[in-house]
Parts: C-alpha cells; structure tokens; sequence
C-alpha cells in the first residue's frame, strides 16, 4: 500500500461516514445546494424509505415469509449501496 492510498483510507468510523456522506453529496449533486435546499431533498428521500417499509409492512402482513424476503433484499440492496464505493477516487 502506497503512502498516498493510506492517506485516503478512512481510519476510524467517524471518518468513514463523513467520507460515506462526502460521497452521497458528491454522486447527488447536493454539495452545491443551500443547507435548506440539502434538507428538503432528504426529508424527501427519508420519506419515500419509510413510507416504502410501511406499505410493505401493510400489503405483506399476511404472508410473513413473503415479507421477510423482501425486506432481506431490500436491506441487502441498502447495504450494498452504504459500503459499496461509487466511485474510486
């Protein structure tokens, strides 16, 4: 490992969600937003998940199996996305 990767490379957790959040910012554009504009795009985006964890809560209620499935891959689709690079820098 080269001096210059071990200077990028997140060292403890804290740095690891700035650099996760520097990179959401980065891919959605939202960097050049104003901090309310910044807010208002999230909330929107935090209401469309929760409002998708409930309507599969409601709509898949009867058949358990069924809704552990879908949010296994729904979480695993989340996870992807949280520790998967989007870029490399």
């Amino acid at each position: 490992m080269t001096s210059e990767e071990n200077l990028r490379r997140p060292r403890g957790m804290r740095e690891w969600l700035q650099y996760k959040y520097m990179q959401y910012n980065v891919t959605s554009c939202l960097y050049m937003l104003d901090w309310w504009e910044r807010l208002l795009f999230n909330s929107i985006i935090i209401s469309i998940f929760f409002a998708t964890i409930l309507a599969m809560y409601v709509y898949f209620q009867d058949s358990v199996p069924l809704f552990f499935l879908v949010m296994f891959l729904f979480g695993f689709t989340i996870f992807l996305i949280i520790l998967c690079p989007l870029h490399q820098y």
